[in-house]
């Protein structure tokens, strides 16, 4: 039996084709129906506003509007102390810094980092804590969604509070290899185990390997009681649980921390771009409250220790604040200048926004990478340079040589290039070399032995001569290319005398060829 389709049907049909359709290509992305006009844009996709924070920053007359409640995304730990203390707690108190500049501040605690990012993409906060390394990830991730957001303060350095552990036998980063080891994936402590293993003479497949066989952890606290119970070799953890899971496994050491590598892991303060776009003035009195707590900390340490222990559902108490702010640098004014640059400089910030992308690109987490400096925005800093001394805070590094016959942290076999007959690094070699700054930078406190070798071809007086002048070219580069202290570097020219490999076949002679790059813990650290 035939159904006859009145002109109303075929009208409505029309309607719920097209609209099918439109679903469709929004669904995938092709178009955009806030933008016609139908339905509603949602800050949980996209922020309705985006900053170029290469313009300068332009603070409008403060108005009544420009003052909105600032909602700050903060984990359980002693790095935000300098905005709780600004605060007096996790909400505003009348009497507090923020209270006295009319801010209103809530601190919402989400320990997850994963959660910590949605709640900003979401627009159920405004302002997230996090660290550079996962602000990497994070950054690449909201890009791919439309998401704007800016890191805009810095809050500290972690100074010793992570570090890898290992027990009994476990003397360097090489010795990893075939251990099981224990850490969070996609945090800090993810990001400090792979750039340690990058740092070694370790091969991708050892590295891979370690991976592969690791345990996986919700956080960062139960890797130290895996490793306390005897279930692993090695934890990647932070204090004070750390220390605690040491001193419960005999001959149990730390390989290395955030002490060594201690412009590696730096929390920071990242800002929604719909947000700074609303309230500059807001975000910029945000800022100089941060800073005014983190002066408040280092003038008066015992009443923040006390404020910090009185904040309800922190838990953590006075003398816990006290033990575990042993184990970071909170960043003042000067640190945040000297963390950030200038634009186009590499900074402390450039540098571990770069290592912290290979990781997730290598890992396939993110798609691509981006210029770090598209993801900072220094303006709010820098607008903030008459409010406080340029004058650092931090004690120079005294280098020291290690004692002889001491283990390395870590040692590579780097194969870098030289014109025949001299000590002229090649063009690609240069790349390696600054590969190894960036190490360096990152573990400012350590020293490093440069020794040069060669294979067997040729006299050994000149293959000693030249392989101490190739090394020497090393050192002469990063310290004219990159400033470091020529005290922390030390050569050597072994020349034929420490072969890896039999110089009696071309392959092994190529093996012999090579750079040896040792890299010790400061011993006046």
């Amino acid at each position: 039996m035939a159904v006859k389709i009145e002109r109303g049907g075929w009208v409505l049909i029309f309607i719920i084709g097209a609209a099918l359709v439109g679903y469709s290509l929004a669904r995938y992305g092709l178009i955009d129906l806030s933008k016609l006009g139908i339905g509603k844009s949602s800050s949980s996709t996209s922020s309705s506003e985006s900053v170029d924070a290469s313009k300068p920053l332009l603070i409008p007359a403060s108005s009544a509007s420009e003052n909105p409640e600032v909602r700050v995304r903060v984990n359980v730990w002693v790095g935000c102390v300098g905005g709780l203390v600004a605060n007096g707690g996790l909400d505003t108190q009348p009497d507090s810094i923020y209270g006295k500049k009319n801010l209103k501040v809530s601190f919402k605690i989400i320990d997850d980092w994963t959660e910590g990012a949605a709640a900003l993409a979401t627009n159920n906060v405004d302002v997230m804590l996090t660290t550079v390394d996962v602000y990497a990830k994070d950054y690449a991730q909201f890009k791919e969604k439309g998401f704007g957001s800016h890191a805009f303060l810095m809050v500290d350095w972690s100074r010793g509070a992570d570090g890898v552990i290992g027990k009994q036998g476990i003397n360097s980063i090489e010795d990893l290899a075939g251990k099981t080891i224990a850490f969070a994936p996609y945090t800090p402590s993810h990001f400090l185990l792979w750039n340690g293993l990058q740092a070694s003479g370790l091969s991708t497949q050892q590295r891979d390997e370690i991976f592969n066989k690791a345990v996986h952890t919700k956080d960062g606290i139960e890797p130290a009681t895996l490793f306390a119970q005897d279930k692993v070799d090695a934890a990647v953890a932070w204090d004070p649980d750390m220390s605690d899971a040491v001193a419960k496994r005999p001959g149990s050491k730390k390989i290395y921390d955030t002490r060594i590598a201690n412009r590696l892991i730096a929390d920071i303060l990242v800002v929604s771009d719909s947000f700074s776009s609303a309230h500059p003035q807001t975000t910029l009195q945000f800022a100089q409250g941060w800073l005014e707590g983190v002066e408040f900390i280092k003038n008066q340490p015992d009443r923040a220790y006390n404020l910090i222990g009185a904040v309800k559902d922190f838990n953590i108490p006075s003398d816990l604040a006290k033990t575990m702010l042993g184990g970071v640098k909170l960043a003042d004014y000067a640190d945040n200048r000297s963390f950030m640059g200038t634009a186009g400089s590499n900074s402390d910030y450039a540098n571990i926004f770069r290592m912290a992308q290979d990781m997730y690109h290598e890992a396939l987490i993110i798609k691509h990478t981006n210029n770090p400096e598209d993801s900072l925005d220094r303006r709010y800093v820098e607008k903030l340079q008459d409010s406080f001394s340029m004058a650092s805070s931090e004690t120079p590094i005294e280098y020291k040589e290690p004692a002889k016959g001491a283990t390395p942290l870590a040692t590579q076999h780097r194969s870098i290039f030289f014109d025949p007959n001299s000590a002229r690094m090649s063009l690609d070699s240069r790349a390696v070399v600054d590969e190894l700054a960036g190490t360096m930078r990152a573990y400012e406190n350590t020293v490093v032995d440069i020794e040069g070798n060669t294979d067997s071809t040729g006299s050994r007086p000149y293959n000693i001569q030249l392989s101490q002048q190739r090394a020497d070219a090393v050192k002469d580069y990063l310290i004219e290319k990159y400033g470091f202290p020529a005290v922390r570097l030390k050569t050597a020219g072994n020349g034929p005398d420490k072969p890896l490999a039999t110089n009696a076949t071309a392959e092994g002679r190529e093996k012999n060829r090579r750079t040896d790059i040792k890299v010790y813990a400061n011993p006046a650290s």
